[in-house]
């Protein structure tokens, strides 16, 4: 008999209730011989995805790297998308600021109550800046983080991405607004369709690097100032569309963190390939050389005992 088993992997999932009668999916997954103590990591999936954008289609995704390495994964999918429980009436009726002041804080609430561990949160794309955003409007949510990852982030303007930019964000939003929510499945972008609400404060950013809330009450590039948990953000050297390195060292810089990091992923800085803005985080090259990277940052910042 071998004596090199690996320790059962095991999963269950839950729902954490948020505003608007919504229930949020998250799947807890860890093996046999995690212990209570061990880091956690919530992943945030970003646009038009959900929970299996970090599980894989067999569980096998980016989230099960961290889960063999001795933490434990808690996968969730925003409102609307994936498992994610609507209400009696189904609407699109949310933006980008019921990520920052509901989702995302009822998220890290609900994890941090079930781990006693330290605990990361994980997000790739729209999500980590959300996340970002939600941690310097409510600055008290740190306490419950020993640091964050954003993967593939930084806010949409024009500086880069030429015409197709432009022409993107106003058509997502044109036809987000004449159908009440951005057909995202039929167009082949992304399993999950996206409220109107959510598409057109990209349009209104973009033109002048803005971030803000929709009324314009918030202006989320001050809140981020607010942000002192340490912080790592990994973007594709190859990702100049959705996330160049360019903007997310706009991100980074307007953090607070004293402890941050923008790791610029490719072959200039040792990687076998330039990521994108997917196989940053998805597929063997990024398990192999990008994965490894973030578990090192997360013991460098919080050490086993």
């Amino acid at each position: 008999m071998s004596t090199n088993a690996k320790p059962e992997f095991a999963s269950q999932e839950f729902w954490v209730p948020t505003s608007g009668e919504h229930a949020l999916h998250v799947v807890e997954a860890r093996t046999s011989a995690t212990p209570a103590s061990a880091p956690g990591v919530l992943f945030v999936p970003g646009l038009f995805s959900d929970g299996r954008f970090f599980l894989g289609g067999q569980g096998d995704g980016a989230a099960r790297t961290f889960v063999d390495e001795g933490c434990v994964a808690y996968v969730a999918s925003l409102r609307g998308h994936g498992k994610s429980r609507w209400p009696a009436k189904r609407a699109y009726d949310w933006s980008f600021d019921t990520y920052v002041r509901h989702d995302i804080p009822d998220l890290v609430r609900a994890v941090r109550a079930r781990h006693a561990g330290p605990l990361f949160l994980l997000a790739h794309s729209m999500a980590g800046y959300a996340a970002l955003a939600a941690l310097g409007v409510d600055p008290s949510l740190q306490a419950s983080l020993s640091g964050v990852v954003t993967l593939s982030s930084a806010v949409n303007d024009y500086t880069d991405g030429g015409f197709k930019k432009r022409f993107q964000l106003g058509f997502s939003s044109a036809v987000a607004g004449l159908l009440g929510r951005f057909p995202a499945k039929a167009l082949k972008q992304g399993p999950w369709d996206e409220p109107a609400g959510v598409m057109r404060q990209f349009t209104d950013w973009a033109p002048t690097g803005a971030f803000r809330s929709a009324d314009g009450a918030t202006d989320y590039w001050s809140a981020l100032t607010q942000v002192t948990l340490p912080v790592f953000a990994g973007v594709g050297a190859a990702d100049l569309f959705h996330a160049s390195p360019v903007r997310a060292q706009k991100l980074v810089v307007h953090l607070g963190s004293a402890r941050k990091e923008l790791a610029v992923l490719g072959r200039a800085q040792g990687l076998s390939w330039d990521a994108g803005h997917f196989d940053v985080v998805r597929g063997e090259r990024a398990r192999a050389e990008v994965l490894p990277r973030v578990l090192t940052w997360m013991r460098q910042v919080a050490p086993a005992h």
